[in-house]
C-alpha cells in the first residue's frame, strides 16, 4: 500500500516537475519573441511601407522615397549637445533609437508629443537620444549624420525629418543627396552633416545601452535623484510615460 502511495506521489512530482519546465520554456520563449519583436514588427512595417511606394511609383517601377517634413514639435526649445529642454530639469529621459526603425518613427507620434509638450516645454523634463545601429549599415550612416546635426544643435528637428523619409531598410536610400533634403528640412547645414563620419556617437550609444541592458528599440529610459530606470520599450502610451515620471 505504501509502495502504490509513493509511486503514485512520485508519478505526481514527476508531472508537475515537467509542467514547471515547459512553463519555463514558454516563459523563456516570450521573453525572446518580446525582445525580438520591435526588429520583427520594424522589417514587417517597412516590407508594408514598401509595396505601398511600389504601388504609387512611377512607371519606371522605382519605389520613392518619401520626402522628408518639418516638424513643429521642438519649436521654440532650445537644444544644446542633442539634449532638448532646460539643461537644469531635475529629470533626464533618454531615448535609445535607430533611425531606420519605423516603430522609432511611431513613437515619435504617440510618445514624444506628450513628453515634450507636458514635460519638456514646461521644464521638468530634459531629453536626450541615443542613436543604435542595430537594424544595418544605413543605420550606422544615419547615426552619424545625426551626430552632424546635432552639432548644430538640430539632432531633434533632423530624427524627426529622417522619421517622416524612412525608405526601405538596408536598401542603401541613406545617401549623402537623402541626408542633405533631411538635413535642409531640420534647418540644419546640408554640407555639414554629411560629412559628419565619427562614430564616437554610436560608440557612446552601445556603451550605455550594453549597460543597461538595452537590446530593442525605441526603449526609454528615465533618470532622476541619480538613479536610471529602464521604464520601457516599444510604442509607449501617455499613461505609462506619465506613469514613469511620477
Amino acid at each position: 500500500m505504501s509502495s502504490s502511495t509513493l509511486t503514485k506521489r512520485e508519478l505526481r512530482e514527476q508531472r508537475r516537475t515537467e509542467r514547471q519546465a515547459a512553463e519555463a520554456a514558454e516563459a523563456a520563449h516570450n521573453r525572446r519573441r518580446r525582445r525580438l519583436w520591435q526588429l520583427g514588427a520594424a522589417a514587417g512595417l517597412a516590407l508594408v511601407a514598401v509595396v505601398v511606394a511600389v504601388a504609387v511609383s512611377s512607371s519606371s517601377g522605382t519605389p520613392k522615397t518619401p520626402a522628408p517634413a518639418k516638424s513643429t514639435l521642438f519649436a521654440g526649445i532650445p537644444e544644446h549637445n542633442g539634449v532638448l529642454g532646460d539643461p537644469k530639469a531635475p529629470v533626464t529621459v533618454t531615448e535609445f533609437l535607430d533611425l531606420q526603425c519605423p516603430i522609432c518613427a511611431e513613437a515619435s507620434k504617440t510618445t514624444l508629443p506628450t513628453l515634450v509638450n507636458d514635460y519638456v516645454r514646461t521644464g521638468k523634463v530634459k531629453l536626450q537620444a541615443r542613436t543604435l545601429h542595430f537594424i544595418g549599415a544605413d543605420s550606422s550612416r544615419a547615426a552619424q549624420a545625426a551626430a552632424g546635426a546635432q552639432a548644430q544643435g538640430k539632432l531633434w528637428p533632423f530624427v524627426e525629418a529622417f522619421y517622416a523619409a524612412q525608405g526601405q531598410e538596408n536598401s542603401g536610400y541613406v545617401t549623402d543627396s537623402f541626408l542633405r533634403s533631411v538635413a535642409t528640412a531640420a534647418g540644419a547645414d546640408p554640407a555639414k552633416v554629411v560629412a559628419a563620419t565619427s562614430d564616437a556617437g554610436m560608440t557612446k550609444a552601445d556603451a550605455e545601452a550594453n549597460q543597461l541592458r538595452v537590446n530593442s528599440t525605441p526603449t526609454f529610459t528615465v533618470t532622476k535623484n541619480g538613479k536610471t530606470t529602464v521604464i520601457g520599450s516599444g510604442v509607449l502610451d501617455a499613461a505609462a510615460l506619465q506613469k514613469a515620471l511620477r
